[in-house]
């Protein structure tokens, strides 16, 4: 049987773990939009050399950062729900596969994405 105060420190650390979801997914969303406007303002005032290869548009790899910042968010809100719902019930069930799939999407995105940006066109 757990005590109240290792149920309240459990209900802390899964807190502490939303905020640190919180703070990725508001600065993926922040950089994402921060990308997107840079890649136009460089759109808009590219003054490369004759024969230089052009640059890429980078506001759509800018506004998938946006998204996949959202839906960060969003599993961070069912992930806090989800866990606080254990630890009141007095049993934790670690899902591995739910981390495994969302880090495995997010590195194949972002391996995508840096693909597209840095590996030139022909």
């Amino acid at each position: 049987m757990s005590t109240p105060s290792a149920n309240l420190s459990s209900h802390l650390a899964n807190e502490r773990t939303h905020l640190a979801y919180l703070r990725t997914s508001v600065s993926l969303m922040t950089f994402g939009v921060t990308l997107n406007k840079f890649s136009l303002w460089l759109l808009q005032h590219e003054s490369a050399p004759a024969g230089a290869r052009p640059l890429r548009d980078a506001s759509n790899v800018g506004w998938g950062m946006v998204v996949v910042g959202l839906a960060l968010l969003a599993w961070s809100l069912y992930r806090f729900w989800q866990v606080s719902r254990d630890i009141d019930r007095g049993v934790f069930v670690a899902r591995y596969r739910a981390v495994f799939v969302v880090s495995l999407v997010l590195l194949l995105i972002g391996g995508a994405s840096a693909l597209w940006l840095f590996v030139g066109r022909s």
